[in-house]
């Protein structure tokens, strides 16, 4: 049976084109200079379970010379910055950048990138294991960092032991600065003293403290406290799900505790998870969100654990429309994948359809082999990682997506626990057409984080959908570039559709394949208020605009933080909107842009 089944895989990939010897990516990691250890395999430098969880990595353009770069955490030496050359090499920059022995001293562990102060350069987040802080590094845009997690609010100091795994950034209160959701895997008997987890919700004060953060996670309704004091999430993502122009939080947690919270656009959440039929997953460790299926929603993928602990394996949610997910794990055969950990969606071959690659493994269970889905077409996924050179078997922790090499196709990092980590470069020889989007925020976050967008190969059909993302796949970040494949393209793309996180809608037309497209959000054009009346005892303003334009009505309680509250398509010669959420009493101010 096992003869004949790999006889028709064979066969399946033969008919597709495929190369079923060699495949499309090789590990070139040596010779493009990462050749450090994530720990030395024969010392453990930690107590605790969390030693073999750990290995983290970012993608990021930190000196916006076009070309992507990486970052490292280790467990028992500095972590580590490598520039990319932009000749297939990377050098290590840290000692330039961070200065000598970078938290050496720190058992370091999730890390990830963004612009938090909208000065156009990247800076960074890092977490650590058995430690009572965290790290912000702010970029001076002249190639070097300054810590500064704890006059910014960020670091999370207290005296209990934290346990840190993946951070995430998006603007959930839509006032076009980034905020931080940061997760915490900790046993009860690592937390003797009981203190509240430090899985936090760390909102950017914005305009009047741009990259300053509080904690908000209470009053914005996102605790995630499990009995008995285990504090159990590993990875998190800010993505708008039901398209109402503002970003949910999405969490994935371990022990059934993965949560989905909706955004109830007042700067709270509300627990949504049964009612949308997600949180089955046992042990959720990993996440990867995209339209797997092309029907211009997205989907949630979860990693988990098969086999081992009773382990039902991996989930796949897919998103139906009004609140609602189908499981559709075992319809698109990806449940199975060992003890798994880091995931992402990828069109790895550029025919439009996004496929998945997930990493695994734990110490004392038996070698897992790193997993590659290849999207056959309508959400149909099909085993691939022997045939295109997948092939690495140790405990694989962090994994990302990137184009390192900027020839249009997606490259693979993936970071082994107690080892090196693994670089595949993608060697596709199919020729297939892409594009590639880096997205510039104006009113929204300057990188863009939470923009969707949509592409349109032709005048009616569904479109390619991707976003913007700040998030975790569980310790990895990919890179902040959106990709799309496009097959053998035999004209110009008709249409590309960015829905920022503003509500503003910017359309480009008749866009030339094969080329990195900067997009810059238009700067908003100001409404003229013509009346500010009064309805059921809360303010109706009124502003001119032209017709059929979509405006962008924002408010504020002190003229310097303004934050989206609704957007409205005018019919007419003027928009109206009622301000129902407002307090008797409280001073508000209003302004509207199209």
């Amino acid at each position: 049976m096992r003869i004949r089944f790999l006889f028709w895989v064979v066969g399946l990939l033969a008919a597709h084109g495929e190369k079923c010897l060699g495949g499309s990516f090789e590990n070139v990691a040596p010779q493009a200079g990462l050749t450090h250890e994530h720990y030395p395999s024969d010392r453990v430098p930690l107590m605790g379970i969390q030693a073999f969880m750990a290995g983290g990595a970012a993608a990021v353009d930190y000196d916006n010379d076009g070309w992507t770069d990486l970052y490292f955490t280790r467990l028992d030496q500095s972590d580590l910055l490598y520039r990319n050359v932009g000749d297939g090499t990377f050098e290590d920059v840290t000692t330039r950048t961070f200065g000598h022995r970078h938290l050496a001293s720190v058992h370091t562990n999730g890390c990830a990138w963004a612009d938090i102060d909208n000065d156009g350069d990247q800076d960074l987040y890092v977490t650590s294991l058995r430690s009572n802080r965290y790290y912000l590094f702010i970029n001076d845009g002249q190639g070097s960092f300054s810590e500064e997690a704890q006059v910014r609010g960020a670091s999370l100091l207290g005296s209990d032991l934290h346990y840190g795994f993946s951070a995430s950034f998006g603007d959930y209160d839509n006032d076009g600065f980034l905020d931080i959701h940061v997760n915490e895997w900790r046993s009860a008997e690592q937390n003797l003293t009981r203190s509240p987890s430090n899985t936090k919700l760390l909102r950017n004060r914005g305009a009047l403290a741009p990259g300053h953060f509080e904690d908000v996670t209470a009053a914005a309704g996102v605790l995630m406290e499990p009995p008995m004091g285990e504090s159990m999430a590993f990875s998190s993502r800010f993505l708008d799900l039901d398209f109402d122009g503002w970003p949910e939080l999405l969490a994935v947690s371990d022990g059934g505790t993965s949560r989905l919270f909706w955004n109830n656009r007042d700067g709270t959440f509300t627990d949504g998870t049964r009612a949308a039929g997600v949180g089955t997953d046992q042990y959720g460790m990993g996440m990867a969100v995209g339209d797997f299926d092309a029907d211009g929603d997205f989907d949630w993928f979860i990693t988990s654990i098969h086999g081992h602990n009773g382990g039902d394996g991996n989930r796949l949610f897919r998103y139906d429309g009004n609140r609602r997910f189908t499981d559709v794990t075992d319809q698109s055969r990806v449940r199975i994948g060992g003890w798994g950990w880091g995931c992402s969606f990828l069109d790895y071959n550029n025919d439009g359809n996004l496929d998945l690659m997930m990493v695994n493994g734990m110490n004392g269970v038996a070698d897992d082999m790193s997993l590659l889905w290849r999207n056959m077409g309508g959400g149909v996924m099909s085993q691939v990682n022997f045939f295109e050179g997948i092939t690495d078997s140790r405990i694989a922790t962090g994994t990302l997506t990137l184009d390192y090499d900027n020839d249009g196709d997606v490259d693979l990092l993936v970071v082994n626990n107690g080892h090196k980590p693994i670089l595949y470069r993608n060697n596709t020889t199919a020729r297939m057409d892409w594009l590639q989007v880096k997205a510039v925020g104006t009113r929204s976050n300057r990188d863009g984080v939470g923009a969707i967008v949509r592409l349109y190969t032709n005048g009616s059909d569904v479109p390619l959908s991707r976003f913007v993302d700040g998030g975790s796949n569980f310790l990895g970040q990919n890179e902040r570039r959106v990709h799309f494949g496009l097959g053998e393209l035999t004209h110009s793309i008709a249409k590309l559709e960015v829905t920022w996180p503003s509500g503003r809608v910017q359309r480009l037309y008749d866009i030339l394949p094969n080329q990195v497209l900067t997009i810059t959000e238009p700067p908003p054009q100001p409404l003229s208020l013509t009346r500010l009346s009064m309805l059921e005892g809360r303010p109706y303003p009124t502003w001119s605009c032209p017709p059929d334009s979509r405006c962008l009505l924002e408010v504020s309680e002190d003229l310097y933080s303004w934050r989206k509250a609704a957007v409205i398509e005018a019919r007419g010669h003027e928009v109206s909107w009622h301000d129902r959420e407002t307090l008797r009493g409280l001073k508000r101010f209003y302004r509207a842009w199209y």
